[in-house]
C-alpha cells in the first residue's frame, strides 16, 4: 500500500496584485477536484505594493484600468474581502510562498526579511497567510508544528522515515538579469538577481528553484540569466518555474533525471472572457513516482474569472 501523505501545491505565474483572485482559485480547484491543497508557490511579481507612495510607474499605469492591480492593498489590513477569502473559506489553502519579481516594494520586502530573523521566509500581510522566501533561501513545506520541547532529531527522522512524509525544498532568488545586453534599465538595485544570494544558494539542496527570470536562452535566446543558468547546473533541482515573460506557459526543457524548467504565464484574468491565461497555473503533487508537475487544462480554467472569482 502507498504511505505517502498527499501533498499538492499550485504554482501561479506573475499575479500583479492578484492575490487573492489566486487564493480563490485555489479554493475552487480544491473544491472542484476534492483534493486538499498543501500550499501555493509564486514566481515573482506578486505586485507587492503595500503603499500607494511606492508604486512603480508600470503598476500605477496598469492600476488605471484594472484595479485588480492594486490587489495587496487587500492584504496588509484586515477587512471583508480579505476575511472572506482567507479565514471563511474552508477551501482556502494554508499558505502562498513567492520570491521577488522586478515590481515590488523592494524596500518594505527587505525591512520585513530583516525582521524575521534566521527565517527562511516572512509574512506580508496581516492574515499570515502570504510568505516571501529570502533571497538565497530554501524553505521546507510543509511547516512543521511547533513543537514545546522538540524531539532529537534521530526521531524525528524516524517517525518521517515510518509514515513516508514527503517534504518540498524550494529555493527563491529575487530579481531579474542584469548584465545581459536585453537587461532592464533603471530598476531599484534589489530589482536584480545578486549574484551572492546564488552562490548561497549553490550550497543548498532543494527540489524546486523560484526564480522571476529565465535561466539564460530558456524562453528566448539572448535573454535570462547566466547566473541562474549555472546555478541549476550546479545544484540540480527537479523543477524549476519562472514568470517575467509574455505569453502562454510551458514546458521548456529537461531530460529525464534533469531539472525540468517551466514558465508560467501571468494569471491576470485579461483574456476575453476574463479567465486565466493559458499556463499560468498548475500542479505539483507528490506521488508513489515522486514529484510531478502538470499545467491546469485550459479548460477547467475558463469557469473562474475576473467577474466571478469573489463568488465562486
Amino acid at each position: 500500500m502507498d504511505t505517502l501523505s498527499p501533498m499538492t501545491f499550485l504554482v501561479f505565474g506573475d499575479l500583479h496584485g492578484r492575490v487573492l483572485p489566486a487564493f480563490r482559485f485555489a479554493s475552487f480547484w480544491s473544491r472542484r477536484t476534492k483534493r486538499p491543497l498543501t500550499g501555493l508557490l509564486q514566481v515573482g511579481d506578486l505586485g507587492y505594493f503595500p503603499n500607494p507612495a511606492t508604486m512603480d510607474k508600470a503598476t500605477v499605469r496598469h492600476a488605471k484600468d484594472d484595479p485588480l492591480e492594486l490587489g495587496t492593498f487587500d492584504i496588509v489590513s484586515t477587512n471583508p474581502l480579505a476575511q472572506a477569502v482567507f479565514e471563511d473559506d474552508p477551501h482556502s489553502p494554508p499558505g502562498l510562498w513567492f520570491t521577488a519579481g522586478n515590481h515590488e516594494d523592494f524596500k518594505e520586502l527587505e525591512r520585513l526579511a530583516q525582521a524575521s530573523g534566521k527565517q527562511s521566509d516572512f509574512v506580508v500581510d496581516a492574515y499570515c497567510k502570504v510568505h516571501g522566501i529570502k533571497d538565497g533561501a530554501v524553505k521546507v513545506l510543509p511547516e512543521k508544528s511547533t513543537w514545546v520541547v522538540e524531539p532529537p532529531a534521530e526521531l524525528l527522522a524516524q517517525a518521517a522515515a515510518a509514515q513516508a512524509v514527503p517534504e518540498l525544498r524550494v529555493g527563491a532568488i529575487w530579481g531579474v538579469d542584469g548584465d545581459g545586453p536585453h537587461c532592464r534599465k533603471n530598476l531599484p538595485p534589489r530589482g536584480y538577481i545578486d549574484v551572492r544570494a546564488v552562490d548561497r544558494l549553490a550550497w543548498e539542496e532543494f527540489d524546486v528553484l523560484l526564480s522571476h527570470d529565465a535561466p539564460k536562452d530558456a524562453k528566448r535566446v539572448g535573454y535570462g540569466s547566466d547566473a541562474l543558468r549555472a546555478l541549476i547546473g550546479v545544484a540540480k533541482p527537479q523543477f524549476a518555474f519562472f514568470g517575467h515573460y509574455g505569453g502562454d506557459g510551458s514546458w521548456l526543457e529537461g531530460e529525464a533525471g534533469a531539472t525540468q524548467i517551466y514558465h508560467l504565464a501571468g494569471f491576470e484574468l485579461r483574456t476575453r472572457e476574463g479567465h486565466p491565461e493559458a499556463g499560468s497555473v498548475g500542479v505539483l503533487e507528490h506521488t508513489a513516482n515522486g514529484w510531478e508537475f502538470n499545467f491546469i487544462a485550459d479548460d477547467d480554467l475558463k469557469s473562474f474569472t475576473r467577474h466571478n472569482w469573489k463568488w465562486v
